[in-house]
């Protein structure tokens, strides 16, 4: 697990490290430019001719610092400054004086001319404003560089971009990578500013957890070398029931496809058994299609008290996927919902039988609080709360968060970045794997039984939900890899899961 910090978050445990603990900020700054230094190592050759664009805060501190590291590399360095000079902090008026000491000059006037690299130096985190003016004229000559070929490295954060949100402030640079200090910022996995960071990478300079003075940042999120203990353990005398029995109420006519990639899911993500109840006229696909699958599909009107043995059966709900919101619809959500002991993932059909249905409302302020998983997308999370998409755009975190708070559900809400929270807790969990193939039909659906097959584990449901979340962008990643982002399906993605989880077990193993 990683954190990931606000601009106030950082800042605050810059001033710790700096005034309690003792670090004083102009090793920091040294350490923050041999990290960059150390990564532009690692991308290739030397570059021959960089630029230097730097602000005259302390980020502007670190590219003076940064183009000094190069230039007695050997690279043909031009420094330059779009800040005033003067007004430079005490940290970045050092690393001027050092410059000319060595004989180095900062140019006050951005030059047109040709370079292999720009250090982007200009703003860090602390920017809250819309870029304009000169600024704006340099970040648009940055970005051209760029576009002719002028790999961009921006420090800490591209300019321009929102370090809590990941907006764009009136204009940004485009880099291909982005070093950052100690920890990511929100603005580095949120779009757009994910996509301006290009490849990121987060450097140690000596800000450590100790910084934080006992106040936890309020987002983490995953990386590959988190999973294998993240990951359910496997009982290697267990049987099919050990691994947990999962009731999939999915489905309707002419969708039977809902079914068939949610029960995936759950049985590709681990759980010993999926029984699905849908409607009869799904019956013959789903057994060509997933024959690994217990059925119980009903003509008319659902029989309850088949629903009720199946209800009996299961360890773990999960309801929505495909169902429609038609009056059989809800009468199998309410059937459902009135149990108050299984944890359930409601997805798709079911949130929108819950917007539209107060009765389905009133059933889910009876659940205990967090056994229940909501998985929306954006229309879905909308309609829950009431609001429109300007007000989503505006605050999605804030609106999950609401959510969370009012329903005393687990709530995953799905975007390009999915978060993840519930109800009581401060951190949020930040998605940071995916890509843009996973927007196709079907990908909500196998999520769904992802999730409802790690409860079926053992897993809590805020934990499952992080992991599900992780685990399916990672096999979208995987599908990405062997499909291309252009071709790849739903069931692709499903398809893809074992193999992720096999080499995070592997990786397990190997540590042991």
């Amino acid at each position: 697990m990683k954190y990931v910090v606000s601009a106030q978050e950082m800042k605050a445990c810059d001033r710790d490290t700096i005034e309690r603990i003792g670090m004083p900020a102009l090793v920091l700054m040294e350490r923050a430019a041999y990290g960059v230094f150390e990564e532009i190592m690692g991308m290739g050759p030397l570059p021959r001719r960089v630029l230097i664009a730097a602000g005259a805060g302390n980020n502007g501190g670190d590219g003076l610092a940064i183009g000094r590291l190069l230039a007695l590399k050997g690279c043909r360095t031009t420094f330059f400054m779009a800040g005033n000079p003067d007004g430079a902090s005490q940290e970045t008026k050092v690393q001027m004086k050092i410059l000319s000491n060595l004989g180095f000059s900062i140019q006050r006037k951005l030059e047109d001319a040709e370079y292999d690299m720009v250090i982007d130096a200009l703003f860090g985190i602390g920017l809250s404003r819309d870029i304009e003016g000169t600024y704006a004229r340099v970040i648009e000559k940055i970005n051209h560089m760029g576009e002719a070929g002028a790999a961009v490295v921006s420090v800490d954060i591209p300019s321009g971009i929102c370090a809590d949100t990941g907006k764009v402030l009136g204009c940004g640079v485009k880099a291909r990578a982005t070093v950052t200090f100690a920890f990511a910022k929100k603005g580095h996995l949120l779009y757009p500013g994910r996509e301006y960071a290009g490849k990121l990478t987060v450097k140690d300079i000596g800000i450590t957890k100790q910084a934080f003075a006992g106040r936890r940042p309020g987002a983490f999120y995953y990386e590959p070398g988190d999973m294998p203990d993240l990951l359910p353990r496997r009982n290697p005398a267990g049987n099919k029931g050990t691994f947990g029995k999962v009731l999939l109420i999915a489905g309707s006519r002419d969708m039977s496809g809902a079914c068939t990639l949610s029960g995936t899911g759950v049985l590709r993500a681990g759980a010993g058994m999926v029984k699905i109840i849908t409607p009869d006229c799904n019956r013959e696909i789903i057994q060509t299609t997933l024959p690994e699958a217990m059925l119980y599909t009903f003509q008319g009107t659902p029989d309850r008290s088949q629903v009720e043995k199946a209800l009996a059966w299961a360890d773990v709900l999960v309801a929505g996927p495909g169902l429609g919101q038609d009056e059989n619809a809800f009468r199998l959500m309410e059937q459902v919902m009135e149990n108050k002991t299984l944890p359930m993932v409601i997805d798709a059909d079911g949130l929108n039988l819950i917007s539209a249905q107060n009765r389905l409302k009133n059933l889910l302020d009876l659940r205990p609080p967090r056994i229940t998983i909501l998985t929306p997308h954006p229309g879905e999370l909308v309609r829950l709360m009431g609001t429109d998409m300007e007000g989503y755009r505006a605050d999605r975190e804030g609106l999950a968060r609401r959510l969370a708070e009012e329903s005393g559900c687990i709530v995953a809400a799905k975007d390009a970045v999915t978060m993840v929270t519930g109800p009581g807790r401060k951190e949020i969990y930040m998605n940071a794997s995916g890509n843009d193939g996973m927007a196709c039909a079907g990908s909500g659906d196998v999520l769904a039984g992802i999730t409802g097959g790690l409860l079926a584990q053992g897993m809590e449901c805020f934990e499952g939900a992080c992991l599900g979340v992780y685990l399916h962008g990672l096999a979208g990643d995987e599908a990405s890899r062997r499909k291309g982002r252009f071709g790849m399906t739903a069931s692709d993605i499903a398809k893809a899961l074992p193999g992720v989880m096999h080499i995070q077990k592997e990786e397990r193993r190997q540590n042991l």
